[in-house]
């Protein structure tokens, strides 16, 4: 006895992916991403169109937050009770093909995670100063560990803190990384509910490591100052075995269930990534720190002291390419 193909997409299950990958995080909130229905396989686009030429001059950014929307394609298409595979691409406009398979119940994890998308939230604030239970950092870190992706914990904060002062004053004296901050944030609101770009009111005036995104007037605490504040935090590194396109979109999708995770436990969290685009600063950051890997990205995450408001999405129309074709 046969058993029957994999039904079509509706309209509707069309709408719950579309609607859970326009909730993922992404450089600068520029939502680089779009869709391409193929009966029951889904094409994962990158728009080469949203560029950061000083924030992300090589694009690895907007390849990360391509993962990020990966993973909640992936878990959407699991709530809808369905099976899928993902095959990553190497080369191509194409990040990644999702072929969605027969019906298959919804794992608790899997659907934890999918509720967790509505909720999580990217918050450059301070935290509340008590530290989150060893039980759910260990969750967190489990969350995020996947084959080629690896999950650190850093120590030797003082080196950390060494390398994040210098960077940081590099960048806060970077007219041309200044100005292109500042287009991505100086007319965006939290209260607008379509658009691109990171709020302005969800910004931070503090000092590091709160202040994700380094502007002109981030207060630089000395080394010391800096690195009791980093000790006070709960900080991740994910790291990869090596430093392609596949690499750095396992990376967003590790960061992006991690990230999943700790919002599935009241938690929110942020993503500090720009030091890492400077010159020598990963080679740098591997040797103080001993770490194992290419380090991709630096997490954050904690319980928060002040609300943190969602960032504005673009229309969900504009995640399907014009006339459904990929450019």
């Amino acid at each position: 006895m046969t058993t029957a193909a994999p039904a079509t997409l509706t309209s509707h299950e069309i709408g719950v992916l579309a609607r859970a990958v326009s909730r993922a995080p992404s450089v600068h909130n520029s939502q680089p991403w779009q869709l391409l229905i193929r009966g029951t396989e889904v094409d994962l686009l990158e728009r080469r169109d949203v560029g950061l030429r000083r924030h992300d001059p090589f694009g690895r950014d907007r390849v990360l937050s391509c993962g990020a929307a990966l993973t909640n394609l992936e878990l959407a298409v699991r709530a809808l009770g369905r099976d899928c595979h993902a095959g990553l691409k190497e080369t191509g406009d194409v990040v990644a093909t999702v072929t969605i398979g027969r019906p298959r119940a919804t794992s608790v994890r899997a659907y934890t995670l999918y509720q967790a998308i509505g909720r999580r939230r990217s918050h450059r604030h301070r935290f509340f100063h008590n530290r989150v239970p060893a039980d759910v950092r260990t969750a967190v870190v489990a969350a995020g560990e996947t084959a080629g992706v690896h999950v650190v914990v850093p120590g030797h904060l003082d080196k950390l803190a060494e390398l994040l002062g210098f960077a940081t004053r590099v960048l806060s004296r970077d007219r041309a990384y200044q100005r292109e901050l500042e287009m991505w944030t100086a007319r965006t609101h939290a209260w607008d509910a379509l658009g691109d770009g990171v709020p302005e009111d969800a910004l931070s005036p503090e000092a590091l490591p709160v202040a994700g995104l380094v502007r002109a007037g981030t207060p630089i605490p000395d080394d010391a100052v800096l690195a009791d504040r980093l000790a006070a935090e709960n900080l991740l590194i994910f790291c990869t075995d090596g430093d392609t396109r596949t690499d750095h979109l396992a990376a967003g999708a590790a960061l992006q269930r991690a990230w999943l995770a700790a919002a599935s436990k009241a938690l929110v969290g942020s993503v500090i990534t720009q030091p890492l685009h400077l010159t020598g600063f990963r080679a740098r950051l591997v040797s103080e720190l001993a770490l194992l890997g290419v380090p991709q990205a630096i997490f954050r995450f904690g319980y928060p002291a002040v609300p943190s408001a969602p960032s504005p999405r673009l229309p969900l129309g504009e995640l399907f390419p014009p006339s459904g074709r990929s450019r």
